[in-house]
């Protein structure tokens, strides 16, 4: 399968991210398991969401419920947690919260990774298949580990992967770090990478169409839509289709097409 990036003009941001703004908080996240407590405990109160890492609460109780992600207890899963960044960053420091009641041992002996994806569209299952920077090991249990990468750490996602087969758990996660305007073909800079697929079409579900020139004004359109996965350019009509996420999680929603291209926002 033929895979390009895009050329051409794009464009060039002017705006950058403060070094002490948190860019993790409120970002998608997943998790290798959940804790349930109703099947552990017999009890119903709210626990354990990837969510509440990225929440902006540092709190881990109120009332009875507990607002720390925490994995379960899986054999022959490492557990692991992962923020999207949903852009690419230098990152610099990844400060992690965990416990303060008890149980310092959920946040031990683990890996934190950042990682750029590899150009597919569920970037979820593919985070293995991107390449990783290792920022730091931690061997030893704690309340709270203060993490500065080291330099040129690049990428969209942040994992904390355990080493062992124990439970993982976080009260929350701040990531500080700049965008990366990476360059195109050209020579001129973007925030975010399209990775192309020439002779292909998608069958994600669309969420706009209009006319386009040519293929780098239709991925211009998908980058500036916050909900838009691909641009999938007819070459022969000049039509710009806007697709979301993908059908079934896989690159085999893309089909042979020789008069449409389609690039993936990475």
């Amino acid at each position: 399968m033929k895979s390009s990036y895009v050329k051409g003009l794009l464009y060039i941001f002017t705006s950058c991210v403060m070094a002490d703004v948190n860019i993790a908080l409120k970002k998608p996240t997943k998790m290798s398991s959940i804790y349930d407590p109703k099947l552990s405990e017999g009890k119903d109160y709210l626990c354990c969401n990837s969510t509440y890492a990225v929440d902006g609460e540092k709190t881990v109780w109120t009332g009875s419920d507990f607002l720390c992600a925490h994995s379960d207890i899986n054999v022959n899963q490492q557990s692991w947690w992962a923020v999207d960044l949903q852009n690419v960053y230098d990152i610099s420091v990844i400060d992690i919260y965990g416990r303060t009641d008890c149980c310092p041992n959920t946040l031990t002996n683990f890996d934190v990774e950042v990682i750029m994806p590899a150009c597919t569209c569920n970037r979820w299952n593919s985070l293995d298949e991107g390449d990783v920077f290792h920022c730091h090991y931690q061997a030893i249990a704690s309340h709270r580990i203060i993490i500065t990468c080291p330099p040129n750490t690049r990428g969209r996602f942040v994992r904390i992967k355990r080493k062992d087969m124990e439970s993982l758990g976080i009260c929350e996660v701040e990531v500080q770090g700049d965008p990366v305007y990476r360059m195109t073909e050209s020579g001129l800079s973007r925030t975010a990478d399209a990775c192309g697929h020439i002779g292909h079409g998608y069958l994600g579900p669309a969420i706009g169409t209009s006319e386009a020139n040519n293929r780098i004004q239709c991925t211009v359109m998908c980058f500036t839509n916050t909900a838009c996965t691909a641009a999938e350019y007819d070459k022969k009509t000049n039509v710009c289709t806007l697709k979301g996420d993908c059908i079934d999680g896989t690159q085999s929603s893309l089909f042979q097409d020789n008069n449409k291209d389609v690039f993936f926002i990475q």
